[in-house]
């Protein structure tokens, strides 16, 4: 389940929530009888005021969507009927439905649409992608080529020296350098003196996975693994961003000295990427009746569309034009 704000959008914060959470309603992502998120932890995850969560679900109440029942939570009622908003979602789903089973990307629908519209279709643009993991460089990359016009060339922190290095001319083959804020200094120090603009991006735990920490029992021992310290630096980060101060979590990683499966052994909850899931399941890890909850982070829906505001005002050369 996907649940962003842009708090730089001329649309206000409240409305793009209660939108949002009226289109998980209607399409049946938020199940009727399951309990949201508490409006703390929904406003520690969108990173919003709690005024403005608490304000949203009070109106979602009024329209007959949710409903707060005292010292239990407030949960997902069977949706009023609405003839017009209906008939539009599922005009909606079919049209992106279609356009999966045909193969055409999200942005080149949009794309399709604005130029029926009259306006201007933009050509794709290189960019430089840089994380420390494998698999979180390719989940990134693969997000921002899906959402935007962009042809992403991915590159692994360790390797970007090397990569550099073979490009003898300035400028740069990219027209911009984009990283997660855990690693922009070191990509600014690096393609900075070449002339090459740096763009951080946050990476955001997913809703679905805080929901499931958000009600488990003040305390609980939370390990935070990743493939790396680094890895764990960041999932964690993410974690006690979303509001999860009421866990013990403390981080699991491979070259932490220690061997992984004692390290495993000390959590009663394991939270990681999909990735570092399977390779616990080759390995016959974690113990018996340790559960497993899924994090696969995500890029801030914000930045993304600041990303793509910054190729759309600056001048550049597309892919397209560069082949003509």
């Amino acid at each position: 389940m996907e649940l962003r704000v842009n708090s730089r959008s001329h649309v206000p914060v409240h409305v793009q929530l209660q939108e949002q959470l009226k289109h998980l309603i209607l399409t049946g992502e938020l199940a009727v009888g399951s309990r949201l998120p508490s409006i703390r932890m929904l406003a520690g995850y969108l990173r919003i005021n709690r005024n403005t969560v608490a304000r949203v679900v009070a109106e979602l109440e009024r329209e007959g969507f949710l409903e707060t029942r005292r010292g239990s939570g407030t949960y997902i009622l069977e949706p009023p009927v609405d003839a017009e908003g209906m008939e539009r979602q599922r005009f909606l789903e079919r049209v992106m439905r279609q356009a999966a089973e045909e193969g055409v990307p999200v942005e080149e629908l949009g794309y399709a649409l604005l130029a029926r519209a009259g306006a201007p279709v933009p050509g794709r643009t290189p960019i430089l992608f840089v994380e420390c993991n494998q698999p979180e460089l390719d989940h990134y990359a693969a997000a921002l080529e899906e959402r935007l016009p962009v042809t992403v060339e991915k590159v692994l922190l360790e390797d970007l020296p090397e990569r550099l290095l073979r490009e003898d001319e300035t400028p740069l083959p990219w027209r911009l350098a984009v990283t997660t804020f855990y690693h922009v200094h070191e990509v600014e120090e690096l393609v900075g003196p070449r002339g090459l603009e740096t763009v951080a991006l946050l990476a955001e735990a997913t809703l679905d996975g805080i929901r499931r920490l958000a009600e488990l029992p003040p305390g609980t021992k939370v390990g935070v693994l990743g493939n790396s310290r680094t890895c764990s630096d960041n999932l964690l980060n993410s974690l006690v961003g979303a509001g999860m101060d009421h866990l013990a979590l403390f981080q699991i990683y491979e070259d932490a000295g220690k061997d992984l499966g004692e390290q495993l052994a000390e959590a009663e909850v394991i939270v990681c990427g999909s990735p570092m899931a399977g390779r616990l399941s080759a390995l016959g890890l974690p113990p018996a009746g340790t559960e497993v909850i899924l994090q696969d982070r995500t890029l801030d829906k914000g930045g993304i569309e600041m990303l793509g505001r910054m190729l759309r005002d600056a001048p550049r050369a597309t892919v397209e034009e560069d082949q003509n």
